[in-house]
């Protein structure tokens, strides 16, 4: 196989990664593992793949041993043999107070909110100095090379050219716009290590990491008339939190390279940025429309159901979508909305996705709408405001009309007492009789009141029949087995509007009008209650008040 081909094979196989994302793991050793009471060893505390922030350990218990110096801290992101790993550790300096026995532990670390824990670690102090000495250089007794002044010298392998670089996609933005950094290594020899020594961080910023590809492909590229491998190490996307000048700090990192094959000793080195100054320009004074949305991003409205019956609700929402630093937007601050109609606090969902292209997605605010009478509602037009970084300009978009329309519930009927039309008319008869033989017969005046008595007691009979079919008609409905607090506060709604119906009809209201709205507010509460906690006792004291309220009415 051609050496060219080797080298090909051999750039393919180092720059292959594949991101292993794990729980974190400790790992805690003394190196060397066996050392003289005379000399000196590393304790090395290690955390594999953590997922946040990292305190200084916690030693514990140091048996026949003594800290000299530490902890040093460094933080690593390689790729070896394909793998890509994370690892933060703290290297302490230890000496044994004698030989024997030494031990040190249990070592605790905090990792986010998770404690991770090592147990004791337990080494064998040896007597005297188990380093071994340090050898010294072979000196030729020939002033030259004979065998090179013979056959020719070997020409020294070309070193590698390693540049590591912080790229940010612009200088200049605006409070709110997007900013991609990305640190990239360009190298002309074969990577086969990478940590960092200062991992890249940017106060200031909100700052959201591009998670790497599962297949790390370097990418050609020519710069100052050399040609390189540039590999993506890290990439995110930035938002600025303040205007003013922002710095992004320098990166730090050791690399190793090789630039023949498998027997060349490869070089290691390290390699580092400059900071980054970005200007970050002010907004000019917002609408009142605006709620910090700046990108390409559109907010837009609907309304489900758009029909419903009088006691239901409907739901509102608005929706931002597009690009743009839809993590950092409030809620909207206007809605459309109608005077005959009770809202509650909205509640939101997010689709919102950070990759190579930035920031986008969509956000939703719902809201709950529970209209106060029925017909066709109108909610009123809003326009909201969104930052266009590009022209620099805010652009207002209209939100709205939006039509409601809400069925009445049906009419309470009125009773009616029937009576049969034979029996009707034989009353009238032997009425007509009775009055006929009376006058005939010259009976008193006594008879005739006595007459009168009689249809003034059907009359009022009548009316009390009426008022009792009424007042059965406005009763509260008994409370049916597992209804829910829910459903017996519609149910329970649903009455108090019949009844306030026909208050209202007489024109009676008594001053029961805020007492009744009050009612109103208390059942709808109940009804879209977040979560729907319990509400049993809730409920029934409401439904007690409110057949006290429609005693008085």
């Amino acid at each position: 196989m051609r050496p060219s081909r080797v080298l090909a094979a051999i750039i393919t196989l180092f720059a292959a990664g594949v991101l292993c994302a794990a729980e974190p793991r400790l790992e805690v050793r003394i190196e060397p593992e066996r050392f003289g009471v005379e000399d000196t060893a590393r304790l090395v505390v290690r955390v594999h793949d953590p997922a946040s922030d990292v305190s200084a350990p916690e030693l514990g218990a140091l048996n026949n041993l003594t800290v000299l110096a530490g902890p040093s801290r460094g933080h690593e992101f390689s790729f070896v043999n394909g793998v890509s790993t994370t690892t933060v550790s703290f290297s302490y300096v230890i000496r044994a107070g004698a030989e024997g026995p030494a031990s040190v532990g249990p070592v605790t670390i905090t990792v986010g909110g998770t404690t991770l824990r090592e147990e004791v670690l337990a080494v064998e102090v040896a007597q005297g100095s188990l380093q071994p000495p340090k050898r010294r250089r072979a000196v030729s007794p020939y002033p030259s090379d004979p065998f090179g002044d013979i056959f020719g010298r070997r020409r020294a392998p070309q070193q590698a050219k390693v540049v590591l670089r912080h790229l940010v996609s612009s200088r200049k933005a605006v409070l709110g716009q997007q900013v991609t950094a990305t640190v990239v290594l360009d190298t002309t020899a074969a990577v086969d290590d990478f940590g960092w020594e200062e991992a890249p961080s940017y106060p200031g910023w909100w700052a959201q990491r591009i998670d790497p590809p599962e297949q790390i492909t370097p990418e050609p590229v020519e710069v100052d008339g050399v040609r390189y491998n540039r590999f993506t190490i890290s990439r995110h996307v930035l938002v600025p939190l303040k205007a003013g000048e922002l710095v992004v700090p320098g990166v730090r990192a050791r690399i190793g390279s090789r630039t023949v094959g498998f027997l060349d000793p490869g070089q290691v080195v390290e390699r580092s940025t400059e900071e980054i100054r970005i200007t970050v320009a002010n907004r000019p004074d917002p609408p009142p429309g605006f709620a910090g949305a700046v990108g390409a991003l559109k907010y837009t409205a609907s309304l489900d159901p758009v029909e419903i019956e009088f006691g239901e609700s409907a739901v509102l929402t608005i929706t931002l979508s597009g690009t743009g630093n839809l993590p950092l937007v409030d809620v909207p601050p206007i809605w459309p909305s109608c005077d005959n109609c009770e809202t509650y606090p909205p509640e939101e969902s997010s689709r919102v996705k950070v990759n190579a292209s930035g920031i986008h997605g969509s956000r939703s605010w719902r809201l709950t709408v529970v209209p106060r009478t029925w017909g066709e509602l109108v909610l009123n037009p809003v326009e909201l405001a969104v930052f266009e970084p590009a022209a620099r300009v805010y652009r207002s978009q209209t939100l709205g009309p939006l039509v409601l329309t809400v069925i009445p519930p049906p009419p309470t009927p009125t009773p009616v007492v029937p009576i049969p039309q034979g029996e009707t008319g034989a009353a009238e008869k032997s009425s007509n009789e009775a009055v006929e033989e009376l006058r005939g017969s010259g009976v008193g005046r006594q008879w005739m009141w006595l007459a009168g008595a009689l249809g003034v007691g059907v009359v009022i009979g009548g009316l009390i029949v009426w008022i009792l079919g009424r007042r059965r008609q406005s009763a509260i409905p008994p409370h049916m087995a597992g209804q829910s607090p829910a459903d017996r506060a519609r149910e329970l709604q649903v009455t108090l509007e019949r009844w306030w119906m026909d208050v209202r009809a007489r024109g009676d209201r008594k001053g029961l009008q805020g007492e009744m709205e009050a009612m109103r507010r208390e059942l709808e509460a109940v009804r879209f209650a977040p979560g729907r906690a319990d509400h049993s006792e809730t409920i029934l004291d409401i439904e007690e008040r409110l057949r006290k309220l429609m005693r008085r009415g």
